[in-house]
């Protein structure tokens, strides 16, 4: 089985900041955005691949880069 790509960031929602306009759902090419059980939109770290396209897409800047610790 292959080892799990270690990031040296992930990417975070915000849930008071956010808008839930989508523009972040719909920006994701790798299904890595989601609403989870609270009803807010939430981000599968298992998907995303880091690419930043739901961070530069989101208009509330709801969405942060938190580095990883080493």
């Amino acid at each position: 089985m292959a080892e799990k790509k270690k990031f040296k960031f992930n990417y975070q929602i915000d849930a008071g900041a956010c808008m839930s306009c989508a523009a972040c759902e719909l920006e994701c090419r790798d299904d890595g955005i989601y609403i989870d059980e609270t009803v807010h939109y939430n981000i599968n770290l298992d998907n995303c691949t880091r690419c930043g396209r739901c961070f530069r897409a989101c208009p509330a800047g709801a969405i942060s880069r938190v580095n990883n610790p080493a």
